[in-house]
């Protein structure tokens, strides 16, 4: 769960990005609670950029902040979650505050997560996103090999809600397999209109795996690694 300002002053622990780290991922647990974070940046900066803040009340509540949105195509992703995904994972959460000062990089509230395959000695990365909410104007994933808005697949209904669908190929950093120049695939469910704050809300995962577990989309559900909330 996300926190407000209320906690502020009962951080237990503040984790950062890792500068050793040629990806930008890291990921380890706390009290017991997995958590992973990833940073983007096109200067290759060693700062700590990204912070996970863990609050009380059995670490239930945590605050994500970041500095790396100075040009398009740098991000980052942080949160608490689990160290193994599944199609059946139902997760509740209540963000009390999100928030950017960026005019080119919005603040998302989603479940993250990669899709590691390995079949007949082929190895497959697919991350895949849930944006629930999100801070600023419409949102839709874009495609950095077309320098265009990402091909929408159709729709899917959950929770009660509509999301659009949406696949992208990229190429760079994933968390499967190593290495920062490997090819992949994102898949995308964007809910069209976003969640207001404060109140509790739930991600029923899936349907959207369903969805994604077709033959148009090819998601490998059996790969699954790794469910986190997120901040982008």
């Amino acid at each position: 769960m996300a926190s407000t300002n209320a906690y502020a002053g009962n951080i237990t622990e503040e984790l950062c990005d890792p500068a050793e780290s040629d990806t930008g991922f890291g990921a380890g647990t706390f009290n017991g609670k997995f958590y992973s974070w990833f940073e983007l940046t096109q200067e290759d900066k060693t700062d700590c950029n990204t912070k996970i803040s863990f609050y009380d009340e059995a670490t239930r509540h945590f605050r994500v902040e970041w500095n790396v949105a100075e040009s398009y195509g740098e991000d980052a992703i942080g949160g608490m979650g689990w160290s193994k995904g599944s199609r059946n994972r139902k997760i509740g959460y209540n963000v009390g505050e999100l928030t950017t000062n960026s005019s080119i990089q919005k603040a998302l509230v989603a479940l993250y997560g990669w899709s590691c395959d390995t079949t007949n000695g082929k190895e497959t990365s697919q991350e895949y996103y849930i944006v629930d909410t999100w801070d600023g104007g419409k949102f839709v994933p874009w495609d950095e090999n077309t320098n265009s808005p990402a091909e929408k697949y159709g729709s899917v209904k959950a929770n009660g809600a509509w999301y659009d669908v949406y696949k992208v190929g990229r190429e760079g950093a994933q968390a499967c397999f190593g290495g920062d120049e490997i090819k992949f695939e994102q898949f995308w469910s964007v809910r069209r209109s976003p969640r207001g704050t404060g109140a509790d809300r739930n991600i029923d995962f899936r349907p959207h795996a369903n969805r994604w577990d077709n033959n148009d989309m090819k998601f490998k559900v059996g790969g699954l690694k790794k469910v986190i909330k997120l901040w982008l």
